[in-house]
């Protein structure tokens, strides 16, 4: 498995998941109802919809930023970026849904999702996932360790 996953180009995951998001979320309702999601029929189950695609969304951003910064630690700063862009698609999508008319409806509680699961999968990833990312799947040498191991050896062998 750890195969496969470090054999899929860095964006690719994003660029893929970005696309799906954007299918259901501006799609006709009459197709995504008729799709796998139709039995999800409860009382505001949209809005879990909602937080689950943004949450899986920020994930495959995340995760295609901690294995293009591997095997350096990744940065604050990327990681929020990431996770504002993914609650900005989320806005988008919803104001994209108020202008097209296709029968979808602009709610204020979606964007509170889609910016709910986006900031979620933040922490996720920024307490737990990275590390785990980068000490078990990705798994590759630093060059620069390897660098002060051949100093230590040169400097030791000269005294």
């Amino acid at each position: 498995m750890k195969k496969i996953i470090n054999f899929i180009p860095i964006g690719v995951l994003s660029v893929i998941a970005t696309a799906i998001v954007a299918y259901l979320l501006l799609s006709p309702p009459s197709e995504v109802e008729s799709s796998w999601l139709s039995w999800f029929n409860f009382k505001h189950s949209d809005k879990l919809v909602h937080f689950l695609m943004f949450m899986f969304l920020n994930l495959a951003y995340l995760y295609d930023y901690t294995k293009y910064c591997n095997p350096h630690h990744t940065r604050l700063n990327g990681e929020l970026a990431l996770t504002v862009f993914a609650s900005m698609i989320g806005l988008l999508t919803e104001s994209c849904q108020l202008a097209m008319g296709i029968g979808r409806s602009f709610d204020h509680l979606d964007i509170v999702a889609d910016v709910l699961g986006a900031f979620i999968a933040f922490g996720m990833m920024r307490w737990f996932g990275g590390h785990v990312l980068r000490k078990y799947v990705f798994k590759r040498r630093s060059r620069h360790r390897n660098r002060h191991r051949h100093s230590r050896g040169k400097s030791a062998g000269a005294s």
